[in-house]
């Protein structure tokens, strides 16, 4: 699937996911953290990005930016992100 978002550091980019329901440790700030059931794209954003939201083709929520590498992109899948946030549309 084909996803875009829109970043305060790189504007308006493109990514294609490449896997669901990811298991991926991040570094963070020198401890290792566990996320799990993550949306892994190739690489699409920059630092200044996390928390763009992720839109597929037809402008659906996808999920929401939050770390990247030089090759993929982790996104927090949207339906967890609205639970959490207590959002009901």
């Amino acid at each position: 699937m084909q996803v875009k978002k829109s970043g305060r550091t790189t504007g308006l980019t493109h990514a294609r996911i490449i896997a669901v329901n990811v298991i991926i440790d991040v570094d963070y700030d020198g401890r290792i953290l566990k996320f799990k059931d993550q949306i892994l794209t190739d690489n699409f954003d920059e630092p200044g990005d996390s928390g763009s939201l992720v839109l597929n083709e037809f402008n659906w929520a996808v999920g929401l930016l939050f770390a990247g590498s030089e090759n993929v992109t982790i996104i927090n899948p949207i339906d967890p992100v609205l639970d959490l946030l207590r959002i009901h549309f």
